[in-house]
């Protein structure tokens, strides 16, 4: 007869609640029914050892971590929907997962790394300030109005933004696995280190896009879940912000052709190629210069989403396989795999703890080392 595990219900639910798993979801991991978790909750069953196995890893905790006592409050940092949706803040499993982890690899960079800092200062941006604010981050970064990056590939343009907003000392990290419908960005607001997550399920250049819209959010001291609906007061603020960064008016309007102005989805391209933003962002910005009719907006908003499903369809086609360690690196970013790195240099952690803090096995750990030591950035 299997061994059975004597732990907390209470804790169990707790978890349960906390990830945003339903019973039947935990069932399925588990390998049985979901009146079966129902009764681990209420301790009138116990789970064998390889189910409580089963449950802590869907749960993404230690095994430990059922016998004890449930905590307090959740750890699962709480957000405001600016999705455009009513009623409560449905939060995908897979993305309180992320969150969670954000909150963790957060308190491990303030333990490991040195105290950040930062040049920009974080006042509150509204929509009749966005232009200033954004020429203000421009200017902390050295960047004249007529600058774009300099790199060719999308992935680099990416990293190249997402390296100068960590230098001022906030956390970019991006998510696997979850659809745009459920969120394209996400902050978390902190005094020190804030958190942003994109969706590695959306294109370089939008997610370049969210990387500075929720910059916005972090500078009025939100912690939001974003759709970048335009209806919703506060997305508009937070896309007039971004629009003005990654586009400078004076260089859309060099970009800008009258001849050729009548087709604005032709137009909104030549933007999105000469400025290596989306084509969606282009047409943001197109709009909130008024020079584009809401009706233009929404034909370039739907010819983005053919595009980039086209894009999709095609990944999911092709026979190239990503590693999962490729993937991750991307998600943690070489800013926090190189505190990670360098902590082990300093033998300030040791292995076990680089598995921990990285979420990974060693192999994976040592690939990842590997990739950081060879190029600094995360593709």
């Amino acid at each position: 007869m299997a061994a059975r595990a004597p732990i907390n219900g209470s804790t169990l639910q707790w978890a349960r609640s906390a990830s945003r798993v339903q019973r039947e979801e935990l069932a399925r991991a588990a390998g049985v029914s979901a009146d079966r978790i129902s009764e681990f909750e209420a301790e009138q069953a116990a789970p064998t050892f390889r189910q409580l196995t089963l449950i802590a890893a869907r749960l993404d905790r230690p095994l430990g971590f059922f016998f004890a006592p449930p905590p307090d409050r959740s750890d699962v940092p709480e957000t405001a929907d600016f999705r455009g949706r009513d009623g409560t803040v449905d939060v995908p499993a897979a993305l309180a997962r992320e969150m969670k982890r954000a909150e963790q690899h957060r308190a491990a960079m303030l333990d490991l790394a040195d105290a950040p800092t930062r040049e920009w200062q974080l006042t509150p941006i509204t929509y009749d300030s966005a232009p200033q604010a954004a020429a203000e981050l421009r200017a902390t970064f050295g960047l004249t109005d007529r600058f774009t990056p300099p790199e060719a590939a999308l992935n680099q343009v990416l990293n190249f933004w997402r390296g100068l907003v960590e230098s001022q000392s906030f956390l970019v990290f991006q998510a696997t696995g979850i659809t745009l419908a459920s969120f394209r960005g996400l902050s978390i607001y902190h005094e020190t280190l804030p958190i942003i997550i994109l969706n590695g399920a959306d294109s370089p250049t939008a997610r370049v896009f969210t990387l500075f819209h929720e910059l916005a959010h972090l500078a009025n001291r939100t912690s939001g879940l974003c759709g970048l609906d335009d209806d919703v007061s506060e997305e508009a603020v937070a896309n007039r912000f971004a629009a003005n960064f990654l586009m400078p008016e004076a260089l859309v309007r060099q970009h800008v052709d009258p001849e050729t102005f009548a087709d604005p989805i032709e137009q909104a391209e030549a933007i999105a190629n000469a400025l290596k933003v989306s084509l969606l962002a282009a047409g943001v910005r197109l709009r909130t210069l008024g020079l584009i009719s809401p009706t233009d907006f929404e034909a370039i908003r739907q010819r983005s989403a053919e595009l980039w499903q086209a894009v999709r369809d095609r990944q999911k086609q092709s026979e190239g396989f990503v590693p999962p360690w490729r993937l991750r690196f991307r998600d943690l970013g070489s800013t926090y795999i190189g505190t990670i790195a360098h902590a082990l240099e300093d033998q300030r952690i040791d292995a076990v703890d680089a598995t921990y803090l990285l979420n990974a096995r060693w192999p994976m750990v040592e690939q990842m080392l590997q990739e950081y030591y060879r190029t600094g950035v995360a593709e």
